[in-house]
């Protein structure tokens, strides 16, 4: 009587060894500058902690404080009243209108991140006050990126840690970068967000005499259909068309008329490119439907994929490299001052 009792004990033994096993293998592993991907993430209210930025968030039982990599809402306390300065000066705002904002991009965060989304980690100290540490992370919800939707909105700025690699199903540093300041300068024209009451900043000014190519070829070069980056492009940098590209036709940035006028290329071909991009060889050209190498060999001295580095201390050259020079004190070359 005594051998089924023992047999079943272990078994009860071996079931509970194997659950614990299971538990402890899906948890996060925490390991500083390993990426992770926590799903089924659920935000914790704390009306005193939390911000458009940053926010306590609870995964599998666990609670983490975590801060978004690359954009900085604005201040919700006075607390640090160099931040309110230094806030109110990037989006030429009143300092008194800085906490109203903050609080404004606090109710968007609330608000977009109600049920399930996803956190994207490698656990880097983002620093705090509370005694849970707090880390950067981006933050993925119904395959949009957080950092993307506040700027987009005009509710933060670019500004803070970036990431320093590829993040899983992600793009690359100066990929996003790019897509950010795109976004910003949508938010700008269209005065979305606190750029409503910054009317009289000197960027709301230059921008409103400057075209919408930018923006317009972004948003159609956005074919990414991964679920986890669908809201981002691919993982080259598209580089602009500078006056100093000697007359090529940069195929990374040109508009659909500008393609129609390469040999074998009409209207349907140039959308697929543009569908395509971007691109990091001029050979790849060749892996579009419809578009031979023969083809491409046609008009190869009349395209380039990458422009020409622009001249040094000039707004284009830091513009090109945002990933050294964001939140940096830069030398600047004025060219011409308008009057």
């Amino acid at each position: 009587m005594l051998r089924p009792l023992r047999s079943q004990s272990f078994i009860t033994t071996l079931l509970l060894a194997l659950f614990i096993a299971g538990c402890l293998s899906a948890a996060p592993s925490k390991i500083v500058g390993t990426w992770e991907v926590l799903e089924g993430c659920r935000l914790k209210k704390n009306p005193y902690a939390n911000d458009g930025d940053s926010f306590y968030v609870r995964h599998d039982g666990e609670e983490y404080i975590f801060r978004l990599y690359f954009v900085d809402a604005l201040e919700t306390r006075d607390d640090y009243m160099d931040r309110v300065r230094d806030q109110a000066r990037y989006f030429s705002i009143l300092e008194d209108d800085v906490i109203p904002s903050g609080e404004a991009a606090t109710k968007y965060t609330n608000s977009l991140l109600r049920g399930e989304f996803t956190v994207i980690t490698k656990w880097e100290d983002a620093r705090g006050n509370s005694k849970l540490p707090r880390h950067y992370a981006l933050v993925l919800k119904d395959d949009e990126y957080l950092s993307t939707k506040l700027v987009e909105n005009g509710l933060a700025r670019i500004y803070g840690m970036p990431t320093r690699s590829k993040w899983p199903g992600g793009v690359t540093t100066r990929t996003y970068l790019s897509r950010l300041k795109n976004a910003e300068r949508v938010a700008q024209r269209a005065g979305k967000g606190i750029w409503a009451i910054a009317s009289g900043s000197i960027q709301a000014e230059q921008l409103a005499k400057l075209g919408t190519d930018v923006e317009l070829e972004a948003s159609e070069s956005d074919t990414s259909t991964n679920p986890i980056s669908s809201s981002l492009m691919g993982d080259q940098q598209i580089a602009p068309n500078l006056p100093d590209a000697g007359g090529l036709i940069n195929v990374n940035t040109a508009s659909a008329e500008e393609l129609d006028t390469l040999p074998g290329i009409g209207p349907a071909l140039a959308a697929r490119i543009i569908a395509a991009r971007p691109f990091d060889a001029i050979e790849a050209l060749a892996d579009i439907s419809g578009i031979s190498l023969s083809t491409v060999e046609s008009f190869r001295t009349q395209i380039i994929v990458k422009a020409p580095p622009p001249p040094p201390n000039t707004v284009s050259f830091y513009l090109a490299d945002l990933e050294t020079y964001l939140n940096q004190e830069i030398a600047l070359q004025i060219e011409t001052v308008l009057p």
